[in-house]
């Protein structure tokens, strides 16, 4: 084999070379675009069970302050105490229950936001 030739089969091999180089960086391309879209999936995933767990705490929150409202207003109506009495107890257990409900929501935005 002389010169030329062996030139010749190493530019070829080069050749070989970067077509096969060529091929793995679209593989490696390939499997990072796969990569970012499982993470991307996980956090839609963890978005909406976070969603999902303030609805539910949320609902519950909800519905104490109702059954505080509904306990107060039945107390209200039975009871022979002064109006002032009446609304204190109102007052405070609403504003216990908003507060309640308040926190949690804050706790449920910052593990979405986490």
């Amino acid at each position: 084999m002389n010169t030329e030739e062996k030139i010749a089969r190493l530019e070829q091999q080069i050749t070989e070379l970067r077509n096969e180089q060529d091929q793995l960086y679209r593989r490696l391309a390939g499997a990072q675009l796969d990569q970012w879209k499982s993470r991307v999936e996980d956090l839609e995933v963890q978005f909406h069970l976070g969603a999902m767990e303030a609805n539910d705490r949320a609902t519950v929150l909800l519905k104490e302050v109702r059954s505080r409202w509904a306990e107060v207003r039945t107390h209200a109506d039975g009871a022979a105490s002064t109006a002032s009495d009446v609304g204190e107890a109102l007052r405070d257990g609403l504003e216990s229950a908003v507060r309640d409900l308040r926190k949690a929501l804050l706790e449920s935005k910052a593990r979405i936001s986490d």
